[in-house]
Order: structure tokens, then sequence, then C-alpha cells
């Protein structure tokens, strides 16, 4: 009779727990979110007639840059329009959503009363779906635009989040070089991780943006106060507009 070898309860335990933490992490990132969009009032006084709409990136809001920028954007008095990616992009989108997405969110953050200008934030995933969906903005919204602010945004993108990076395999679904063209004439501020070689701001389409490097790889996991900072500083006080 052969032999049964019965694995050791530890590893059975192991085996067990992987989807339990692969839904908690889903969960965490917002993945199961029902309201993936909110509007959240400035924490200190209001600084004029600006909004931001700001697009996490595929861990959502509460995890990484997003949770820090938002919250520092609110106390610079600014409103914020956030939107958790993780809850839209959980399955797989297409250009015209994308194009949608970011029309529908500026003007439902211009619909609020006393918001007349924007500034458009996006972080990782969230950068890669604003700066394709930036570019097909129709003249009216465009000309609301004071700022872009893109954070570590990649050189491939995909319209499906997922926080393992298992689905940003295969063709891209845009390619960000050819919509960063279409940012011309628009404030950008480009935010990357000087450790990190895949980022959009390293491509000469966007070398005549405001380009800031952080001393960090692409999460910023030891410099999440600095980039926060950048974010709003680069919401506030725009460079001039892209040639």
């Amino acid at each position: 009779m052969p032999l049964r070898v019965r694995p050791p309860r530890r590893i059975l335990a192991g085996i067990a727990a992987v989807p339990a933490l692969a839904l908690s992490t889903l969960a965490v990132g917002g993945y199961f979110d029902a309201q993936p969009i909110a509007y959240l009032d400035p924490a200190g006084p209001v600084h004029g007639d600006e909004a931001v709409v700001f697009l996490s990136g595929d861990m959502g809001l509460r995890v990484g840059a997003g949770e820090g920028a938002v919250e520092e954007l609110r106390k610079r008095g600014l409103p914020v329009l956030a939107i958790n990616s993780s809850g839209l992009f959980g399955r797989g989108r297409d250009r015209a959503y994308v194009d949608a997405l970011v029309s529908d969110a500026m003007r439902q953050a211009l619909a609020r009363p006393g918001v007349h200008r924007l500034a458009l934030v996006g972080s990782s995933f969230g950068a890669d779906v604003l700066g394709t969906g930036v570019g097909s903005l129709p003249p009216d919204l465009r000309a609301k635009i004071a700022s872009v602010v893109l954070v570590v945004p990649g050189t491939d993108v995909y319209f499906q989040a997922n926080p393992s990076g298992l689905t940003y395999l295969g063709r891209p679904d845009s390619d960000p070089r050819r919509t960063a063209r279409l940012l011309r004439g628009l404030p950008v501020t480009c935010i990357y991780g000087l450790r990190e070689s895949e980022t959009l701001c390293r491509q000469p389409e966007l070398s005549n943006a405001n380009i800031v490097g952080i001393d960090d790889g692409h999460l910023m996991l030891r410099h999440y106060g600095e980039l926060a900072r950048r974010v709003a500083d680069s919401a506030l006080f725009p460079p001039k507009p892209m040639d």
C-alpha cells in the first residue's frame, strides 16, 4: 500500500488563507464600494473658485498616495471629487467609458456652487486614465482646467484595475505617448519616483511639462507626506501651459 503523506496543518491553513487575504485586499482597495465617487468638502478655508477631480490608483483611496493627497488638498481649502478607480475599473472598460468618466466627473464638480475651475489629479492607474481622457474633452470643459497633475503615470495604459498587477499583461488598451500630446496647451505637472524607470514622466512627450522627481520608487512608500504636499502645490500653483 502506498504511503500517503498528509500536508502539515500550517500549509493547509496557509492555502486556505489565500482567498481570504485576496478578498481583504480587494475590500481595502475599494473594489466592492457601492459608491465609488464622493464629493468631499474642504477641511480648511475655501480657496477661491477651484475644486479638484481626483482619480485614485488601483488600490483605491484608502491606501497609499490617494489618502494623503486628498486630505492635503482638502486642508488647503479645496473641495475634492474623489473617484475610487478600483471601484469603477474592477472589470475591463473601454476608451469610450474613460472619456465619459472624465467629462462627467468634471461636469459633476462644476455643478457645485461656487466652483468654476478644476484641478485634475490622477495617481498611478488613475493618472493613466486621466491622461487618456483629458485629450478628448470638449472645448467648454477644457477651458475650465486650472491644472493637470499626473502622479507616477505608466508607459502602458490598461482599462482594468488590479492591485496584483496580474491583468497588466498583453496588449495595452491605450498608448500614453500618443494621448500625452493632446495635453499641449494645458498646465501639466508630472510627479514620479527617481528610482522608477517605466514612467511617462521620463518620455519626450512630456518634456515641456513641469517634471517633479522624488527620491523613491513607484509606490512612494517613504515619501507619502512629501508627495501629498507636491500634489497640492502643483494643483494650487500650476506651471505655464505645456508647449
